[in-house]
This record gives structure tokens, sequence and C-alpha cells, in this order.
């Protein structure tokens, strides 16, 4: 047997990048990497490629992107099936998912589509299948921003996705920054009710925002004040560290089942500001360098940050997306 064949190195290969520092193929994960690594001028970790579809070339666990390719065939992929809302696929009265990768031409609100679950469990559009009166009714009633009434042949995923779509079309008209899943309790409120409940509705959810900001302003000041005198305790001599903080981050969150997005060094060095993906909500938490303890969370958890870091964010903003809790405090 040649054993130098086992050396040669493997064709390259299509495959999804939906940002963040992996990406997945049928059999394993695999870590994206750029050409030339530690390349001057290179971008951080974890930014140095648009999501989409690229040519890999497999270098043992590494995917080395080469160019952007064309999508390759979806149909052995497991099968979604629901309602169009602004970039998200609602299947059923509770349950919905992101589409990762958004399609060329977006389909029109309320539609129903098709989506394939990637190995790595991100959601791709496939297809827009035929609708019937219930999506044009319910398309229409979306429009005049009325409630939808008594239309005929209204299943639980339309009805849903209509509640968020009529709440996230609200939020935008009101200049009130919203996603799907902060709208999941008050769907069916807001689809029964129409643009006349989604106000009340939004009202107490910007007070707990605005006391949650407030409250991780201070943290984060009492935190500026602690590194200021350290610093000055040890000379105000800059510590150094021996591993990359960006690579930390990103292992903790792989650990968790998080997607990490970026990461950026703050505050001379004490403060990471991250930005990640939990099960397609986008979340961005300080925290601080050296132990990754939660200074400011993202999400509204009256005060239990205190106790929490980073590892533990995922599991929390799943429980607040569980129990109808999730409140968002920053944005991009």
């Amino acid at each position: 047997m040649d054993y130098k064949a086992f050396l040669k190195p493997t064709d390259p290969v299509v495959l999804p990048y939906f940002g963040g520092t992996r990406v997945d193929a049928a059999t394993r994960r695999f870590a994206v990497s750029p050409r030339h690594p530690g390349e001057a001028g290179m971008p951080p970790l974890g930014t140095q490629l648009a999501p989409g579809w690229w040519r890999f070339q497999i270098d043992h666990r590494r995917a080395v992107p080469l160019e952007p390719a064309s999508p390759v065939a979806l149909e052995s992929l497991p099968v979604m099936r629901g309602h169009w809302v602004d970039g998200w696929v609602v299947f059923d009265g509770r349950t919905l998912g992101r589409i990762a990768l958004p399609p060329d031409d977006e389909p029109p609100a309320l539609s129903r589509v098709v989506a394939r679950r990637w190995y790595s469990e991100d959601l791709l559009f496939d297809t827009i299948e035929f609708e019937d009166d219930a999506e044009i009714s319910a398309r229409q009633a979306l429009e005049e921003r009325r409630p939808l009434g008594d239309i005929k042949g209204v299943v639980p995923s339309l009805r849903a996705a209509f509640g968020y779509a009529l709440g996230m079309t609200v939020a935008r008209e009101l200049g009130f920054a919203m996603t799907p899943r902060e709208l999941t309790p008050r769907v069916v409120a807001i689809a029964d009710g129409g643009r006349e409940v989604v106000v009340p509705l939004f009202t107490a959810m910007i007070a707990q925002r605005e006391a949650e900001a407030a409250e991780s302003r201070r943290r984060a000041q009492e935190a500026e004040a602690a590194a200021r005198l350290a610093g000055a305790v040890k000379g105000a001599k800059l510590i150094t560290r021996t591993r990359d903080p960006r690579r930390r981050v990103d292992e903790v969150l792989e650990a968790a089942r998080a997607r990490m997005i970026n990461c950026r060094v703050i505050d001379r060095g004490s403060q990471l500001d991250v930005v990640y993906e939990v099960d397609g909500t986008r979340i961005m938490s300080l925290v601080q360098a050296d132990t990754l303890q939660v200074i400011d969370p993202g999400i509204c958890l009256s005060g239990a940050h205190r106790v929490l870091t980073l590892d533990a964010m995922p599991s929390v903003v799943r429980e607040a997306i569980e129990e109808d809790h999730l409140n968002i405090t920053r944005r991009q």
C-alpha cells in the first residue's frame, strides 16, 4: 500500500459558511482558516468571510476558503415546512427557525416555504410552495394592519406567522427594535387583536430594557474603575496574557453549542465585547477578559448575570426563549 496516497490533498468541497470560525460537512466540523494563517493584514478570527456558499480546501481539521461557489443540491437534507416571516420560518404555533443564508429573492410575507436543515442544524431556504386563499387573505389583513379575524383555513403556523409579521411590522413603524423570538408569547394576542394591542404589549418590554441598560452601565463603570485600580496597583503595566482571548471565547461558545460571530477587545484589554448566535438569535454580551464573567448580558436578566460567566449565557438564552422571557437589550 502506498502510504503517500493518504497525504495527498483532497478535492475542494462546497459548504455553506454561516459566520463564526467553523463549517460543517456531513461527517465532521472543520475550523475555518485563511489561506495563509498569520499573514499580516488578515481580519480577526471569525470575520474573514462573508456568509454564503464557499469552495473550501480541506486540510486535516482545517477548511481553507478558496472562492465563492454555487449552492449544492439540498434534496437529501431533512425537510421543514412553514410560513415565511422576515427571514424566519414559522413551523407551528410556537416553533420557528431563522434561515441562515437569505435567498436571493425574499418570499412574500406569510408564504408557504420549504426549508432544509443542514448538518450544523442551521436552516437553508429551499422553495416556495403553492398557497391558498388563507395565505392571500392573511397577507391582505397584514397590509391593512387589522386582526386575522375569522379567515377560513388558517393553520397554526399561519396564525402564528401572522402575529409575528404584524408585530415586527408595527415595531418597525414605531421605531422599536424587536426580533421574532421576543414576540413568541404575544403572537396570538397580536393576531387576534391587530395593531391596537401591539403598543401596550411593547411598553413593558421597553421599560424592562431601559432598567436593564441602566444597571448594565453601572456595572460597566464599576468594572472600569476596578480595572483602573488594578492597573495602578501593578504600576499601570499592561498584563500580557499567553492565550488569545478571542480563541478562548470561541472555544467556550462552541462547547455551549453557540456560534461566535465577533469578539472585540476593549477598555485596554480588560473587557471583551462578544457577538454570538444561539439557535439563530444574535446576542451581544460584555464580559471580563480574564474571567469571562458577564458585565452586560445583552438580555434582561434582572441582575442574575452577576454570577454568570460567558459559558452559561447560551443556556440562559435558550431558557429565556423556552419560558417566553427573551428581551434583548443590546443590538448591532
